[in-house]
């Protein structure tokens, strides 16, 4: 029986939205009930950072709160998992018990003002941030990239070179796989395929999109899981996938014989945010600003497969990471952004309308 395959925190924070009333019945329970880890110390010395939980707080660990409490001497409580739904609750009912969570782009969007403070950009530099990357109340925590993969072996005599090849059956016979969610680059890839010009992407035109992922809907696998996605690179179980950076890296370290076509990577990222009412502001500023600093920023690339929120900044890669990285000079050109703040408005709408088109 294999192992299970751990979860990365891209492939979390969409899920949250479906999980959230779930969640808020269990806020009821007690809002302490999703604690992971304990620690004692000076409340007035001391955060409370959210993430996605092992193995990917771990490094958030090593790489942004060691560092931290080196510099300032405030001890960083650990708790988890991400939970929209909480943040709502314990923002309506003034009992805030988190300082800085890791939360989608697009979450960070949506809740700013009303359940998430609005960053204080005295503290923080927002000028180290690539430009449309930065809102009121969330700053990039890292990104993460959804690319275009081809079984080498298969494609030997001829390889896919651009990303309509991904939706080209005829040309290019065999079975895709694609995330188990909406919100990760799926629609963006069908309409870049078809030919919409990077900068008239947004907003998404949902009829085009999906006129175009109708011919490969029956050759293609919707995963249910990124464990999933990996297992089947590596045991060729597909011929081509849209997969994310770090279940890339993961699968071509285990043996895939696949490789990326560098055309048109969709870039996502997460944020960092701060829920509005903590009696913690200042000092959850301070560690938003000492996480962006360069050195932990790259520690975290260098653990967890990610890139980093500054591209001049060069991360100690192996040459596994060198292989999956958009932010190379001869890679660069492929970087799509996507738009958080559209995704914000439209996650809802878009994601029924997706759970229709896959059962229909």
């Amino acid at each position: 029986m294999q192992n299970p395959v751990p979860a990365f925190p891209e492939e979390i924070v969409h899920r949250n939205k479906a999980l959230r009333f779930m969640a808020a019945c269990l806020a009821v329970v007690g809002l302490g009930a999703c604690s992971i880890s304990n620690s004692t110390g000076d409340p007035d010395r001391t955060l409370t950072f959210v993430s996605t939980g092992s193995p990917f707080q771990d490094y958030q660990k090593k790489a942004w709160q060691e560092p931290f409490t080196a510099e300032t001497g405030v001890t960083v409580r650990n708790d988890g998992p991400v939970d929209e739904a909480k943040i709502r609750t314990m923002v309506e009912a003034g009992k805030v018990t988190w300082d800085v969570v890791d939360v989608s782009a697009a979450a960070a969007q949506q809740y700013c003002g009303k359940y998430l403070e609005k960053l204080d950009f005295t503290v923080i530099d927002k000028s180290i941030f690539p430009p449309d990357t930065v809102g009121e109340c969330g700053v990039p925590a890292y990104f993460y990239s959804l690319m275009f993969m081809y079984d080498e072996k298969k494609y030997a005599g001829n390889p896919p070179t651009t990303i309509a090849d991904f939706f080209d059956v005829k040309k290019y016979p065999g079975r895709r796989i694609v995330p188990p969610e909406i919100a990760v680059g799926l629609l963006e890839a069908a309409l870049l395929a078809d030919g919409v010009p990077q900068d008239k992407l947004y907003p998404l035109d949902l009829d085009r999109a999906f006129g175009k992922l109708d011919p490969i809907k029956n050759v293609t696998t919707f995963a249910k899981t990124y464990g999933q996605m990996q297992q089947m690179l590596v045991d060729r179980q597909v011929d081509m996938g849209l997969v994310l950076s770090a279940r890339a890296y993961q699968a071509l370290k285990a043996g895939a014989p696949f490789r990326v076509v560098w055309d048109k990577t969709i870039v996502n990222w997460d944020d960092l945010v701060v829920p509005k009412g903590t009696p913690n502001k200042e000092l959850a500023m301070k560690f938003i600003a000492s996480a962006s600093k360069e050195q932990p920023s790259a520690k975290l690339a260098e653990l967890a497969s990610v890139q980093p929120i500054n591209e001049k900044i060069t991360p100690n890669f192996d040459t596994i990471q060198q292989q999956v990285n958009p932010f190379t000079p001869d890679r660069r050109s492929s970087v799509v952004r996507a738009d958080s703040a559209w995704w914000g408005k439209n996650f809802d709408q878009v994601l029924t309308r997706y759970t229709t088109w896959l059962a229909g």
